[in-house]
């Protein structure tokens, strides 16, 4: 079947359309009640998130015994550490519910995708039916992020085959990806087209811009040398004050060529070589041949400084470093499939700040 989230563009390349965004999916109707009947009637960035998860632990850190004292990003890592924390059984066993509550929203989630029944449907008025059929169709579903590794993960997959279990609906099968927080970087190093050298790959997240430096020999990836993550800026959605967001803008791409600029010079000394000029960037936006979606998420600020921002970054990097650089720009969920190319009827979630979403079957070229 073909994918109906999917558009070709002008070069024969596949780019994922807005329509394919899991997060305004709601679940007008759950599939199963009893898990958590609450967020009946709410779409999924409403249930789901980081921030909610992050929530819930500063609610419960005095019974958890979990430190408040540092970034917010980082207690999920610790509520997946107290929940194998044998030494505090009482604050172990609230940790593994916790993340069992959100494994048990995955799971409904999940399960109303595979069902799509007819009010979830007219709940989403930009799906047709071959949307709710190809999902409905999916057979492998690899979960990668902060939020899919290590225990965290595996707590989440139980539950979410507990809920399908329930409603005596064969699950999907759920494959959890080891290096999960650095899948979009090497997603992106497969697309170097160059065969040898040293190259920058990055990935511009929503809370955080990885930057590595890939080798490449004889066509293969050799080795991965991966620098400190920097905090992304200015990821705020909607600013309609347009002198407001043309600021916004013009400080955001100056932070980010900024970090590209760095990344080359770590990169240099990393590799004892001068990095090509092809540059592989993944970014937290759709994307079609180097344009940024201008109606969503905290890059969108980014299209009041021109329609392609692949060039303009190509060219304000090229005039910094006095070299020519070729910036490629990858939809942050499709970086991720790249790297399950040569499975079918998969779909790739990245779960972090919000859900990211990919299909193997996209064609890049």
């Amino acid at each position: 079947m073909e994918n109906p989230f999917l558009n070709r563009a002008a070069d024969g390349s596949d780019y994922l359309t807005p329509s394919s965004s899991i997060n305004r999916v709601r679940l007008a109707k759950l599939p199963v009640y009893g898990v958590d009947d609450e967020i009946e009637g709410l779409t999924v960035k409403e249930f789901f998130s980081a921030k909610l998860i992050s929530k819930e632990i500063k609610k419960n850190a005095d019974a958890l015994h979990i430190d408040l004292d540092c970034d917010e990003k980082k207690l999920p890592r610790r509520l997946a550490q107290k929940s194998e924390d044998e030494s505090d059984v009482s604050g172990s066993r609230l940790a593994t519910d916790i993340i069992r509550k959100f494994g048990g929203r995955l799971g409904l989630l999940l399960l109303a995708l595979k069902l799509g029944e007819s009010e979830n449907r007219a709940a989403r008025a930009d799906w047709t039916d071959a949307h709710w059929e190809y999902l409905a169709g999916i057979e492998d579903i690899v979960l990668v992020g902060g939020l899919a590794s290590g225990r965290f993960g595996e707590i989440m997959k139980a539950r979410v085959n507990e809920v399908f279990a329930l409603k005596g609906v064969r699950p999907y099968n759920i494959l959890l990806y080891n290096n999960a927080s650095q899948v979009a970087v090497l997603g992106c190093a497969s697309c170097i087209k160059e065969r040898d050298g040293a190259f920058v790959v990055m990935d511009f997240g929503q809370t955080g811009i990885k930057r590595s430096c890939v080798i490449k020999s004889g066509g293969e990836i050799a080795k991965v040398k991966t620098f400190e993550t920097l905090p992304s800026i200015l990821m705020e959605w909607e600013t309609p004050d347009c002198e407001e967001r043309l600021r916004q803008a013009k400080e955001l791409h100056g932070y980010l060529t900024d970090a590209v600029g760095r990344t080359f010079d770590e990169a240099k000394l990393a590799a004892k070589a001068e990095p090509g000029g092809e540059v592989v960037i993944s970014v937290a936006s759709y994307t079609v041949n180097g344009a940024l979606d201008e109606s969503r998420g905290g890059y969108a600020k980014l299209c009041a400084l021109g329609k392609n921002y692949a060039e303009l970054l190509s060219e304000e990097l090229s005039g910094r470093l006095r070299r020519s650089v070729s910036v490629r720009l990858i939809h942050d969920g499709t970086a991720v499939a790249l790297n399950f190319r040569d499975r079918k009827n998969t779909l790739c979630l990245s779960v972090g700040s919000y859900f990211g979403v990919g299909f193997p079957d996209t064609r890049t070229v």
